[in-house]
């Protein structure tokens, strides 16, 4: 039995730059398919994400990719902005 590595444990860094909706300067960007994960994980059918450190938005789009409704707050304006514009994609 050869041992396959989980891929949401060794998930890669997120790049800022591949955020979608434009460059991302956020320091701490999370991989969209593992917040996706997560979200799968905790969250039932339909059920609400709530995200008080929203940041840019990764965990947002993967609740709205999933099917789920989302919920983020975030203090500091840029990364707030970088969010809304992620969100609006992932909601088209």
């Amino acid at each position: 039995h050869q041992f396959e590595p989980d891929p949401f444990v060794y998930q890669a860094k997120a790049r800022n730059a591949s955020a979608r909706g434009g460059e991302n300067a956020h320091s701490t960007v999370k991989p969209v398919p593992l917040m996706r994960h997560l979200c799968r994980l905790v969250t039932p059918a339909g059920g609400l994400v709530l995200d008080p450190f929203s940041g840019s938005g990764s965990t947002g789009v993967a609740a709205l990719q999933e099917g789920l409704r989302f919920a983020g707050c975030e203090r500091e304006p840029e990364y707030a902005a970088t969010a809304r514009r992620r969100l609006a994609d992932a909601s088209k």
